[in-house]
């Protein structure tokens, strides 16, 4: 992740003045269904789940900045983007974990979250109808760092849904996406735009509060031939003066 964040400041600082660009608030929303291995139970425990099955929601806001530099890129549709946000990840399936209690019995939580720090990079074609309106495709790559886990538990043996909240820093996990939207110019200087997101790859990290194995990953559940993740972004733009 630090290697992606100098990599991006580097490429920042390499654009000429007369590249033409521009900033982007972006507002990300990602469903996913999930399957997760029962790590928790023994093998020999009676009615054990081997798989516990939910859904998750990934959404944040993100800053990016795209740009064209005309020493790389010679063609006026194609657009480099690098961008930094937030990210959160909600899980929503009911498994057990190791919650921070004096008490005995083991704790299930049915939701748990991970909030993180994410770098995207990606390229875009632009397409213009005309004057006020635009098609933009967009392959994009961006890693997820967490700094802050929420677990909550289903019950607390009468003592409420206290909400366990750890602070590690976590490489959480990775995303490739395909963006495909319309835009509007609002003036001359800011547009805004509604895309469908379709995830081509996503994968997150294992945690051992689970005691899943924290070296390995998970990816959303597969469906068979059918959408198994799918999104949609906002945003809204502001162009640079070009030189």
């Amino acid at each position: 992740m630090k290697l992606i964040a100098i990599f991006n400041l580097l490429l920042i600082a390499s654009i000429p003045s007369y590249s033409q660009g521009s900033f982007s608030l972006s507002m990300p929303v990602i469903y996913n269904t999930v399957e997760v291995t029962n790590n928790w139970s023994p093998p020999t425990a009676i009615n054990r789940k081997n798989q516990f099955n939910g859904t998750s929601l990934g959404y944040g806001v993100n800053l990016n900045y795209s740009f064209r530099p005309t020493f790389i890129v010679k063609n006026h549709q194609l657009f480099l983007n690098i961008g930094v946000g937030y990210f959160m990840q909600r899980f929503d399936l009911q498994r057990p974990f190791d919650y921070v209690s004096p008490l005995q019995p083991i704790f299930y939580t049915d939701h748990y979250s991970y909030h993180c720090l994410q770098v995207l990079l990606g390229i875009s074609y632009k397409y213009s109808i005309n004057s006020d309106y635009f098609l933009i495709g967009n392959f994009s790559y961006s890693g997820l760092n967490s700094f802050r886990q929420q677990y909550t538990p289903t019950s607390n043996a009468g003592y409420g849904r206290l909400t366990q909240i750890n602070h590690n820093q976590i490489d959480f996990g990775n995303m490739l996406m395909l963006a495909m939207g319309l835009n509007r110019n609002l003036g001359d200087r800011f547009s805004l735009g509604l895309s469908v997101l379709i995830p081509l790859y996503i994968r997150w990290r294992n945690d051992k509060i689970f005691k899943d194995d924290p070296t390995k990953y998970f990816h959303p559940k597969s469906m068979g031939g059918n959408i198994s993740s799918i999104g949609g972004n906002i945003s809204i733009g502001y162009y640079l003066k070009s030189k």
